[in-house]
C-alpha cells in the first residue's frame, strides 16, 4: 500500500485537486450516465434537453443516488491507494470487488489521507459504506459501464494494430461517458457547437449579401486568427517515425486556439471582437462563439489528456496509448469541434484578404499584429 500522504500528493499534482475531489467527480459522471439524470445547470443554446422517462428528479438523485457516488468514490480511492496508482488509473471492472465483493468490509477501516475527507472517523466511512441496497446499486453501475464498453468495442482504425487492448480504467470511461453523453440525449458539447455554426452562418449571410462590411482591422483580425486555426497540429512532439498529426496533438490543438483568441483580443485595437467587446459585431460573435462555446468544450478534457502523455512510458506504442485515453466518443466530439473551426477558418480567410489585396496578411511569416499595413 502507498503511503497516504505521498500518493495523495501526487494525485493533487496530476488532477489540481485532492483524491477524494477527483474521484467523487469522476464516479459522479458514471452514475449520472447510469441514470440518465441531467445534471447541467443550465439548458445550453437549444434549451433543455429531453428527458428519458425513468431518469431520477434531482431530489431522488441527492438523497439516493449521490451516496452511491460517495461509495463508489470510497471504492475508488481504496482500490487506488492499495494499487498506489492515481484515481483515474483505477480498472474499472476491478471496483467490483469495493463496492460489493470480498473488499467491501474493509472498505471503512484504517485512515485515508485525501483532504476534506481526511478527518472523517471510521463510523463515517462505514456509513458511506452503506447497506446491501446501496452496494448493489453501485455494482449495477459498474456493470452498467463495463457491458457498455464491451458493447461499444469499437477499434479506430488509424490504431488497429492487433494488439491486446488495454484495461479499462476509471477515468477512460468517464471520459468517453462525457464525450458521448447520456444515452438518448444529445451530448453537452453537440449544442454549443450548433450555436458556433449558427454564429458563422449568421456572418456568411451578412457578408455575402452585402449586409456586413469588414474595415481594416475586421481583415487584420481575421488574417491573425485564420493563420492559428490552419496550423498543423504539432505539440507534444511525436516519438521519431510516427505520423502526425496524432490525436492527443488534435485535443492540444485547441487550448492553443482559446489561448491566441484571448491573447489577441487583448490587443487595443481588437477589443471590440473579443468576450468584452461590442456584442453586435458578427465577427467577433462568430469567432467568439466558436473558441469560448465550441472550442472551449474541449479544454479539460485537453488538460488531462497532456498529462496523461506527459506519464506515458517511453516504449508504449501511440497506438496504443490513443486506443487507451481517446475512446470513441472523444474522438467524435474532436471531429466535430474541428469541422467547425474549419469552417470558421474558411470564412476569415475571405475575410482577411479575399483579392489578396493585403500583403502583410496574406504572408504568413508575419505574425505581428501591430506590423505596419
Amino acid at each position: 500500500m502507498a503511503d497516504g500522504q505521498g500518493w495523495e500528493r501526487r494525485n493533487e499534482l496530476a488532477y489540481g485537486m485532492v483524491a477524494w475531489r477527483r474521484a467523487v467527480m469522476t464516479c459522479g459522471a458514471l452514475v449520472v450516465w447510469s441514470t440518465g439524470y441531467d445534471n447541467r445547470a443550465e439548458p445550453g443554446p437549444r434549451g433543455p434537453r429531453p428527458g428519458r422517462p425513468n431518469a431520477p428528479d434531482a431530489a431522488e438523485f441527492n438523497s439516493v443516488w449521490m451516496r452511491v457516488v460517495a461509495l463508489l468514490a470510497l471504492s475508488a480511492c481504496r482500490a487506488a491507494r492499495e494499487a498506489d496508482v492515481l484515481v483515474d488509473d483505477v480498472e474499472l471492472p476491478a471496483l467490483v470487488g469495493w463496492v460489493d465483493g470480498p473488499h467491501t468490509a474493509s472498505l471503512h477501516q484504517g485512515p485515508l489521507e485525501t483532504g476534506e475527507a481526511r478527518e472523517r472517523t471510521e463510523a463515517g466511512w462505514l456509513e458511506l459504506v452503506g447497506d446491501e441496497k446501496r452496494q448493489r446499486l453501485a455494482r449495477q453501475v459498474l456493470a452498467d459501464h463495463v457491458m457498455a464498453h464491451i458493447a461499444d468495442g469499437r477499434e479506430p482504425e488509424d490504431t488497429r494494430d492487433g494488439t491486446e487492448p488495454p484495461p479499462l480504467t476509471l477515468g477512460d470511461r468517464a471520459r468517453a461517458v462525457r464525450a458521448g453523453g447520456i444515452p438518448d440525449l444529445e451530448p453537452e458539447w453537440a449544442g454549443p457547437v450548433s450555436h458556433a455554426r449558427a454564429q458563422i452562418e449568421r456572418l456568411e449571410l451578412a457578408l455575402r449579401g452585402g449586409l456586413w462590411t469588414p474595415t481594416r482591422e475586421h481583415r487584420r483580425f481575421a488574417g491573425i486568427l485564420h493563420r492559428t486555426l490552419i496550423a498543423e497540429p504539432d505539440f507534444p512532439s511525436l516519438p521519431e517515425g510516427f505520423p502526425g498529426p496524432a490525436w492527443v496533438q488534435r485535443v492540444l490543438r485547441m487550448p492553443h486556439i482559446s489561448s491566441t483568441y484571448l491573447a489577441v483580443t487583448e490587443l487595443p485595437e481588437f477589443v471590440a471582437y473579443g468576450p468584452t467587446g461590442n456584442a453586435g459585431d458578427p465577427l467577433g460573435n462568430a469567432v467568439g462563439s466558436v473558441v469560448t462555446d465550441a472550442v472551449h468544450a474541449t479544454v479539460n478534457m485537453a488538460v488531462d489528456l497532456e498529462k496523461l502523455w506527459a506519464a506515458r512510458p517511453a516504449d508504449q506504442p501511440v497506438a496504443l496509448w490513443e486506443r487507451a485515453h481517446l475512446p470513441a466518443p472523444v474522438r467524435t466530439q474532436v471531429l466535430a469541434v474541428e469541422k467547425v473551426v474549419h469552417e470558421l477558418a474558411v470564412i476569415l480567410f475571405d475575410i482577411a484578404d479575399p483579392d489578396i489585396a493585403n500583403p502583410d496578411i496574406a504572408n504568413p511569416d508575419i505574425d505581428d499584429p501591430d506590423a505596419e499595413q
